[in-house]
């Protein structure tokens, strides 16, 4: 007889191993003993009054943003408006703009995946404290 014949043959000749009847009732009991002292309620990290607010601050900035530096002439003479000169006032702002756009996607989408691996993190560790 072969190695091979002998391991099954012993095989054969142990017992079969049977859960006893009332484990998977014992198993349940002990799971919602457990579930009823300490009990998960699902808590969303960021509220619906939130993600409201967060939104409509992004539309507005974004919005008001845009309108600035539309409003803002390309090559015209220095406008006046009671006074004040227009593209002195809003050059930050046409600045931030001209900025952003010299900006390489590649670099764009680095910073993007910081901040997403930073966001991951936080919520990773507010879940894990609670």
């Amino acid at each position: 007889m072969s190695q091979k014949d002998l391991l099954k043959e012993w095989f054969k000749e142990l017992p079969s191993e049977q859960p006893s009847p009332d484990f998977q009732v014992k198993v349940m009991q002990r799971v919602m003993s457990e579930w009823t002292l300490n009990p998960i309620k699902y808590q969303p990290i960021i509220g619906k009054k939130g993600w409201w607010t967060m939104g409509l601050i992004a539309f507005l900035l974004t919005s008001i943003l845009f309108m600035l530096h539309s409003s803002l002439p390309s090559a015209a003479p220095a406008k006046t408006v009671y006074g004040l000169d227009l593209l002195q006032l809003f050059a930050p702002v046409s600045h931030l703009f001209e900025k952003l756009n010299s900006i390489s996607p590649a670099v764009a989408i680095g910073v993007l995946a910081i901040i997403a691996l930073w966001f991951f993190d936080q919520l990773f560790v507010r879940t894990i404290r609670r």
